[in-house]
């Protein structure tokens, strides 16, 4: 059907089977063949025929108003299906400042071993600016820190998790605590504890003060390097993940001490949304993050 509106459109352009038969490098009984059947199908004449040019009729006019419309949607939903295939075939992969840094590099080597022609995007955010692009249906996954006291991810989202952080009391280099076998958390009244921007991660912090009944100070930070940069200044104390200062710490730029009876831990892994149909990419991908974990879980 296509190919005969098309053979319409040209004819109705040239007013000449002959020309309309080289633009579209075909016979001209074949352009006449088309042209009688719309004319069959629509029970009308479409063309005066005079001599060796045509003129389109009345209904012929019509005809060919909707025959422009119909190749535009055409060329339309062509576009739009090459850039649903083109997006389809890139990996866009959203995950929180902290996986990324900390723990994307290895991730997303081993994931180019793995599948070495899969395109990746990679979008790196905050944990609030995640939930954000999560509520507006960027995405369906997200690798981020889980906090139970999110009702919208709780609700809305499968939890997958992959590890679980300690956070650690981080002083800076030579402190004089760092001398000491034992910190408590009757220690820390007083101090200044300095903070990153997640208002779960303040609440959960400030909680544990609370609950063992030590009055502190807190200062806010960006994010968790500018709180090592702030520690090794003397600006103040903090409780981060080890990973993010196990190099500081072996260069002895900073200290890391655990302090009795305070347990800081924090969950991370990905969301899904519910029933949301994944792509082979984003199951694939999701599978080999488990690995990735798992595999660094075991080698502790």
């Amino acid at each position: 059907m296509l190919e005969k509106i098309e053979t319409f459109i040209v004819l109705a352009d040239c007013s000449s089977f002959t020309e309309t038969a080289k633009r579209l490098y075909c016979s001209q009984p074949t352009i006449s063949n088309h042209i009688q059947q719309l004319e069959e199908m629509f029970k009308t004449t479409l063309f005066h025929r005079s001599g060796k040019t045509v003129q389109l009729t009345k209904q012929g006019e019509i005809l060919l108003n909707y025959a422009k419309l119909m190749t535009e949607l055409v060329d339309e939903a062509s576009i739009k299906i090459k850039n649903v295939s083109q997006q389809e075939l890139i990996l866009s992969v959203y995950v929180s400042n902290y996986i990324a840094g900390y723990f994307f590099t290895d991730i997303l080597k081993h994931f180019h071993v793995a599948f070495p022609k899969q395109l990746l995007e990679v979008y790196t955010h905050c944990y609030e600016d995640l939930v954000r692009c999560l509520r507006e249906g960027r995405t369906n996954i997200a690798f981020m820190p889980i906090y139970a006291k999110d009702e919208y991810i709780h609700s809305q989202y499968d939890i997958s998790v992959l590890f679980e952080d300690d956070f650690l009391l981080i002083l800076p280099a030579g402190h004089p605590w760092a001398l000491r076998k034992v910190i408590y958390c009757r220690d820390l009244q007083n101090q200044t504890i300095l903070l990153p921007q997640s208002p779960y991660l303040q609440q959960y912090i400030a909680e544990q003060m609370e609950k063992h009944q030590v009055k502190v100070r807190f200062l806010q930070m960006s994010n968790f390097e500018m709180i090592k940069r702030a520690v090794k200044s003397q600006l103040g104390l903090a409780f981060l993940p080890y990973t993010t200062v196990a190099g500081d710490e072996k260069n002895g730029e900073l200290e890391v001490r655990t302090v009795a009876s305070l347990n800081l831990k924090r969950t991370n892994g990905f969301v899904v949304r519910k029933q949301a149909k994944l792509t082979p990419a984003e199951i694939a991908f999701c599978k080999d993050v488990e690995r990735y974990f798992h595999a660094t879980r075991s080698a502790l």
